[in-house]
């Protein structure tokens, strides 16, 4: 496959575009395309298509030499969030026929249903929605009229998106990556690039959290391009945080200012108009809730969360603490309770600070969720367990200490 990206970059430089240029007329980003001419990145239908539009000329002699490789979402999840921005089209002999106005009905209320139960411990929630989509998402992908089954591509988005979610929660990392890449997938069918953008946050995380910043950031600046004219100052917010946490990780110093700069420009906006009740920010509030409660347990390794973002962030606290406060989290409105209990967020306040380098403060935080009516269990039990895995590296630290073994003492098995 090499020799079609060499073959592109040939047909790109014969033109006299610059890699910079095709990425402007392509929408695929330049580090991207550089990928895709060298080899690194497999080239697909799409990418050559792509090319075809953005020179004006038939490429006909590559796809002759073209195999189309069978590549899963999990494998190349920004690639497949990448081509998003092409048309989508139907399947060939695919069922137009749609959905009827019950089954639509239905499938809405389900996901009503479910939002308001997915951070609660029980899994049928999940179960519901996974099978619901296991019938309903190759009936979903074969529609491509948004105009005529918008409605039904927006429902079967929102719960894909949810499925993501409560994935994530539960750590099976490959189904989240495959249902948020479904779930982009039918929004953008849709027509809908607020939503789609929406999701695409949630894809973000899920990359930087899984140790692959580099492809987090693409994806980040696809969904900031994507709604450029249509995103809310919500989801502006959250795509500049995003594009920051990626440039933090990555210990790009100025680029992580310049996008912190813009996320609090954007909050004050956002906090004056609030959180609507339409599928976009519901996706929104979830992916903000995925950022406090995801998994963190295997990468960058036990206690080496601060070694990586908390240097940029202790940085901008030291330089600018008036950012500081807004970037983490200090000056905004908590979630409800019905997303996150009071131990739930205490422990998320304690694991920032944790990320920040601040042991003391971690300290503090956890308090309240360290004197449980009960012996904690469910998803206060594992949030707890990961204190413990990102707190390693200050156990020397003598409260940290005691806080450890009192976390030992409360998740143990009786």
């Amino acid at each position: 496959m090499s020799e079609v990206g060499a073959a592109l970059r040939v047909a790109r430089t014969a033109a006299g575009i610059s890699l910079q240029g095709m990425a402007a007329r392509t929408n695929y980003s330049k580090p991207y395309l550089g990928q895709l001419e060298t080899g690194a990145r497999v080239v697909r239908a799409e990418h050559v298509a792509a090319y075809e539009k953005a020179l004006h000329t038939p490429l006909d002699h590559l796809r002759a030499r073209l195999t189309v490789e069978s590549v899963t979402e999990s494998d190349d999840l920004p690639g497949q969030l990448s081509s998003l921005l092409w048309p989508p089209a139907a399947q060939p002999g695919g069922n137009q026929a749609g959905f009827a106005a019950t089954e639509l009905a239905a499938a809405e209320q389900l996901a009503i249903w479910a939002r308001n139960r997915q951070w609660g411990d029980g899994q049928a929630p999940r179960r519901a929605v996974t099978a619901w989509l296991s019938s309903n998402l190759p009936r979903l992908q074969q529609l491509s009229d948004a105009h005529r089954h918008g409605r039904a591509l927006r429902a079967g988005a929102e719960l894909a998106d949810i499925a993501a979610a409560m994935s994530w929660d539960v750590e099976d990392i490959t189904a989240a990556g495959r249902y948020s890449v479904a779930a982009a997938r039918l929004a953008h069918a849709a027509g809908d690039t607020v939503l789609t953008a929406a999701i695409l946050a949630e894809s973000t995380w899920q990359l930087l959290d899984s140790g692959r910043p580099a492809e987090g950031l693409e994806v980040a600046q696809l969904a900031q391009y994507l709604s450029r004219r249509t995103a809310t100052p919500l989801l502006r917010v959250v795509l500049a945080e995003l594009e920051a946490y990626a440039h933090g990780i990555l210990g790009e110093q100025a680029a992580f200012r310049r996008a912190i700069v813009i996320a609090a420009e954007c909050r004050g906006e956002a906090t004056a108009t609030g959180v609507g009740d339409d599928a976009a920010d519901r996706s929104l509030t979830a992916a903000t809730i995925a950022m406090l409660l995801g998994p963190r347990r295997d990468w960058p390794g036990p206690g080496q969360q601060s070694r990586l973002l908390g240097a940029s962030c202790r940085r901008l606290r030291a330089t600018r603490p008036d950012l500081a406060r807004i970037a983490f989290g200090e000056v905004r409105p908590p979630l409800p309770e019905k997303f996150l209990s009071p131990a739930m967020a205490a422990i998320s306040a304690a694991r920032l600070q944790l990320m920040l380098g601040e042991p003391e403060h971690a300290v503090e935080q956890i308090g309240p969720a360290l004197s449980p009516a009960g012996r904690p269990t469910g998803r206060t039990a594992a949030r707890l367990s990961d204190f413990l895995h990102e707190s390693a590296e200050f156990a020397a630290v003598p409260a940290v200490g005691q806080v450890r073994a009192t976390i030992r003492e409360l998740v143990a098995h009786p």
